[in-house]
């Protein structure tokens, strides 16, 4: 059953068809997705976030194209699609680099880490968490990068490379 919320924003998709409000759908797509995430029903938010996905990048919004492609890939993430999941956070993180965007890269890359850690490729895990850990750093989010770096850790602890997980 949706929520208020989600039945609000199904109204404003009526009013606003892909063909004449092709922002304002993909904004609309674009929260409705993130609404059904935090709601917990993230296999229903794999429906607008691909539209907000592609509407966004056939209007030239670069950055906005990138969010929803981090926010699609948390969907999959959560649906044990992990495969489909990496793809998204890779392609969002290079999207964001292109487009100076340190923090939002550093989030796109802490998701990689999350798949590769469910995939079971701690090695590769932890070398997303360090480069996020650094970009977080860089562009002055130190929680974020502590966070980052708190599960690199934890990674090369699981590998059993006490010494490097120190730090």
């Amino acid at each position: 059953m949706p929520t208020a919320e989600q039945e609000n924003l199904l109204l404003r998709l009526a009013h606003y068809p892909a063909d004449r409000y092709p922002v304002q759908h993909a904004t609309t797509q674009f929260h409705l997705g993130s609404s059904l995430l935090h709601a917990g029903d993230e296999r229903a938010a794999r429906e607008p976030l691909p539209v907000a996905q592609q509407v966004f990048g056939q209007a030239g919004m670069a950055l906005e194209q990138a969010k929803a492609t981090v926010m699609l890939g948390i969907a999959l993430r959560t649906t044990r699609e992990l495969d489909r999941a990496a793809e998204c956070f890779h392609d969002a993180a290079t999207a964001l680099a292109g487009l100076a965007q340190p923090a939002e890269q550093a989030a796109a890359l802490y998701n990689v880490g999350l798949v590769c850690q469910d995939a079971g490729d701690l090695e590769q895990a932890g070398r997303a968490w360090s480069t996020a850990s650094e970009l977080f750093d860089s562009a002055g989010y130190p929680a974020q990068a502590s966070a980052a770096a708190r599960d690199h850790g934890a990674a090369l602890l699981a590998a059993g490379e006490v010494e490097a997980a120190v730090p």
